[in-house]
């Protein structure tokens, strides 16, 4: 998964890119996935390419009731391919019921989640 967005050229951002488990909030829609960076951080919103929907959903569970099947506060490292486009390394989403569900780690899709069992094994919620 690449991001694609435009970060101001200063320190800050040179610095932020080169931070491990960024603070975001990861928002997807259709074929539409952002990573919004926030306050304290710049604000800017970048888009995700090369996703897929259903290894994303067995790993991050659909939300319902609104314009986003995904509406959560995430991390995510970053890896530089060319200014305004960046190698999506370790990208994870928390949920108040699992804790943290990582989607990628080391650039690949993280085992699945097991959503659905009522002994929630060590397969979700664990980095």
């Amino acid at each position: 998964m690449n991001l694609k967005i435009e970060f101001a050229e200063n320190l800050v951002s040179l610095s932020l890119i080169r931070q491990k488990n960024i603070p975001c909030l990861c928002r997807v829609s259709g074929s539409l996935f952002e990573v919004v960076f926030q306050s304290p951080l710049q604000d800017v919103v970048g888009v995700v390419d090369g996703w897929d929907r259903k290894l994303l959903e067995e790993r991050a569970v659909v939300g319902a009731g609104g314009s986003f099947t995904h509406y959560k506060h995430g991390m995510v490292t970053l890896s530089e391919i060319q200014m305004g486009l960046y190698n999506i390394i370790d990208l994870s989403f928390f949920y108040s019921d699992y804790g943290w569900c990582p989607i990628l780690i080391g650039g690949v899709y993280a085992p699945p989640g097991n959503f659905l069992d009522d002994e929630r094994e060590d397969t979700i919620g664990r980095l």
